[in-house]
């Protein structure tokens, strides 16, 4: 018998099960005899990575259609911070601060433990420095300001206004000819078996009307992560089923779980892990704060700390919802609060009317650490002693309990918390993405699970994975997004 991918999934089991669906689900799908729609491209999701994707197409020539199930692009790109590694910039150069793609890729191996895809890291330190150019030369969209953020080794969060970045993206597609269609859900994806290709994508719109739409090049999945579908979450990482959720509505994995009908391989599945600074029932990006890299430790509910507070938020969250209750506290003091404010205003949103004598009320404040501690339900003796002993430490310039040396990754000099007044925040974890999913190669192709190119399939942003490894570096998520998309508009155009 010839081994096709159509009988594939027939005698393969352990593949079948790495797809969400049942066997009977994960067999190839035929193309129809008439299409709806012929084009070059078509891309499932118009989020930043498939906006990016379809402008890096159209500037090439190609026909491109976009599906979108919600009624508006954007996706979680529109909601998140837009904060861009990169390395290199003109911006970074004229505040002498020394960057390259070559370090970008460093870091990102650190803070991933070596568990990266290898060359991932590398293809994206470049992708993202020519993104961002003609992000800057072309959309005339400019960072408004800098930022030195956790995993990095200098400065490199390029920080956007997310609606904007959205906008111009869209206004350059349309008038490239690029074909949107809102409110139409992509369900699978077609297998030309004559070529041994996937070649097109089957949707449904609003009215459950089947539609199908032709893809001569290819199809680019960039349809984000599964955050928003407990199911699949629950699968991957169970132990995250009660953290909050603040990403695109439309997170809900079935770009992954399309491609994974033809075999296609996943990657850090196993470091899922949500955002440590979040208040908690956090509605929008502007509550989530960093305050622990200004200085903050994080305490249990028993007043005890439990974590080098200079690791990142991601690092600090996997160990935060494993304390009593899930709870975890970041104290702080005055000193503090105020260089946060003056350091990172862009980041400190919720504490610029400390520094005026008004405290919110999601802060628990007090003259000392224990009348703080008291109305925030600590055991205000014990948070005393925790306080004490890390100011002592800090003074003799060792970290005894966890060895934490800097405020934040590899930079800042610790600070005591001595400075009435004090401050104690109830800090929650939430996820803003899965950072897992497609293994993808350096040219945004989608890999099975032989490590042999799936012909005819792209993917980029939240939806792949192996860029991130054990760890995640803040700001590349949004790098990801935008920079892979364009490579993979590239690539599945030239493909042909």
């Amino acid at each position: 018998m010839t081994f096709t991918r159509r009988n594939f999934f027939t005698f393969s089991g352990s593949v079948a099960a790495l797809s969400l669906f049942n066997r009977a689900e994960a067999m190839p799908v035929e193309p129809p005899t008439r299409y709806d729609g012929d084009f070059d491209i078509v891309i499932v999701g118009g989020g930043g990575a498939g906006l990016s994707a379809a402008c890096a197409a159209s500037e090439l020539g190609a026909s491109v259609l976009v599906l979108e199930k919600r009624p508006f692009l954007g996706g979680s790109s529109l909601i998140t911070d837009a904060m861009f590694a990169v390395g290199g910039t003109k911006l970074q150069k004229s505040r002498n601060i020394k960057d390259s793609p070559e370090l970008y890729a460093k870091d990102l191996y650190e803070v991933g433990k070596h568990f990266n895809q290898k060359g991932l890291p590398e293809a994206l330190a470049y992708a993202a420095l020519r993104q961002y150019e003609w992000m800057e030369s072309v959309l005339n969209v400019h960072p408004f300001t800098l930022e030195h953020q956790g995993g990095q080794s200098v400065p490199r969060s390029h920080q956007f206004k997310a609606p904007e970045v959205i906008e111009a993206m869209t206004k350059f597609a349309r008038n490239h000819g690029v074909k949107i269609l809102t409110g139409i859900s992509a369900s699978r994806l077609y297998w030309d078996e004559k070529e041994k290709r996937i070649c097109g994508v089957k949707g449904v719109n609003a009215k459950k009307e089947i539609l199908s739409f032709h893809a001569k090049r290819g199809v680019i999945v960039t349809s984000g992560g599964f955050a928003r579908n407990p199911q699949v979450l629950q699968r991957f990482a169970p132990y995250l089923k009660d953290v909050q959720v603040l990403s695109g509505t439309g997170s809900l994995g079935e770009g992954m779980l399309m491609a994974q009908a033809y075999g296609a391989d996943v990657r850090d599945t196993s470091f899922i892990a949500a955002t440590f600074g979040a208040k908690k029932g956090m509605t929008d990006i502007s509550e989530l704060s960093f305050i622990q890299f200004n200085g903050g430790v994080v305490v249990n509910k028993e007043g005890k700390r439990f974590v080098d507070e200079s690791k990142t938020y991601m690092e600090i969250s996997e160990q935060a919802v494993k304390q009593p209750e899930g709870k975890a506290y970041t104290v702080f003091d005055s000193d503090i609060v105020r260089e946060a404010v003056k350091d990172t205003p862009a980041l400190s949103r919720m504490w610029l009317t400390i520094p005026e004598g008004k405290i919110p009320d999601y802060v628990y404040s007090g003259n000392t650490i224990e009348e703080a501690a008291k109305k925030a339900g600590l055991d205000g003796i014990e948070l005393e002693k925790t306080i004490e002993k890390y100011n002592k430490d800090v003074a003799n310039g060792v970290d005894t309990e966890f060895g934490r040396q800097h405020l934040e990754g590899k930079t800042g000099k610790l600070v005591k918390i001595d400075k009435a007044p004090f401050f104690i925040f109830l800090t929650s974890s939430v996820i803003f993405g899965t950072y897992c999913g497609l293994l993808i190669n350096a040219n945004t192709q989608v890999i099975d699970v032989f490590g042999d190119v799936i012909p005819g399939l792209y993917a980029a942003g939240e939806v792949t994975g192996g860029l991130h490894g054990a760890g995640y570096m803040s700001g590349s998520g949004y790098a990801k997004a935008l920079s892979f998309g364009r490579v993979a508009g590239q690539t599945a155009f030239k493909a042909n």
